[in-house]
């Protein structure tokens, strides 16, 4: 039976949250630039409607990141952020348990060119 599809859609109840951000950038003044940030993302899901999908909780990300002009035209890039998870224990009907040591690692390569 295929019905899940098709299911009548569930409220979830998000609240509006805050998200602090901050970041820094040093230009070496030798076509390189430096850049780092720090946030604070709080998650919007209450404990009654945290499903499989989306089993998401408050968390500190942290980046790094260099950039380098190789001509007028052209920039390199790469970063690193790191996504550590709070801890979240939820008891319902879905859910009985506890998420932890939840993190994401995300690497980024860019290239821009100017035309």
């Amino acid at each position: 039976m295929l019905t899940a599809v098709f299911d009548q859609p569930v409220a979830r109840n998000w609240s509006d949250t805050d998200t602090f951000r901050i970041g820094v950038e040093y230009d070496f003044k030798n076509d390189f630039v430096l850049m780092a940030g720090f946030a604070l993302d709080e998650n919007p899901a209450p404990d009654e409607t945290l499903g499989f999908e989306l089993p998401d909780s408050d968390a500190q990300l942290y980046s790094i990141g260099l950039r380098y002009k190789a001509t007028e035209d052209i920039e390199l890039g790469i970063a690193y952020l790191y996504d550590k998870k709070e801890s979240r224990t939820v008891t319902q009907d879905t859910i009985n348990g506890t998420f932890d040591d939840a993190a994401a690692h995300l690497v980024t390569i860019g290239l821009s060119w100017k035309l």
